[in-house]
């Protein structure tokens, strides 16, 4: 994220031997939020390299969201990461994530959906911690969120109140 949001030279010189990662991120997503973009982009690029299929419904966000970029990173790299990792499970046939943002009345609603092998509610030991921190930041910051289990499927549905 860090790399991303710098401009000067010399600081993404530097960020990018820090991490490695000398190529720049393709722009997939631009939902008007830059730190959503940054976020999106970084993992859907991850997403494409371990060959999942996105598909994007909608993508558009507010400028600024009621909540510390902090905690608007960590929401939206934790949901995404465990898209990412249940996707990418050796044995599904498909692997696919969809994505919806939009604003609807009054909210900024997320909707992430993936495939999954095993969409178990109740996450096997050493896992789930993503979740737990996703859950209480919707709390803290008074979101609305829903989470559908299907036979294969799994979706998370955050809805951020902007008004």
């Amino acid at each position: 994220v860090l790399r991303q949001l710098t401009c000067e030279e010399a600081a993404q010189s530097y960020l990018d031997e820090l991490i490695g990662q000398n190529e720049r991120i393709p722009v997939i997503v631009q939902s008007g939020n830059s730190m959503i973009d940054i976020i999106l982009n970084c993992r859907l690029s991850n997403a494409a390299a371990l060959g999942i299929e996105v598909e994007i419904s909608s993508a558009q966000a507010p400028q600024a969201l009621p909540m510390s970029k902090a905690d608007l990173c960590s929401l939206m790299l934790n949901l995404m990461d465990n898209a990412l990792a249940a996707a990418s499970a050796p044995t599904l046939k498909r692997r696919r994530i969809r994505l919806d943002l939009r604003v609807k009345g009054g909210f900024f609603v997320f909707v992430c959906e993936n495939t999954c092998a095993q969409c178990a509610e109740s996450p096997k030991q050493g896992h789930g911690l993503g979740l737990k921190i996703v859950k209480s930041i919707a709390e803290r910051y008074d979101c609305l969120m829903e989470l559908e289990h299907a036979a294969g499927s799994y979706k998370v549905i955050i809805a951020v109140p902007i008004e």
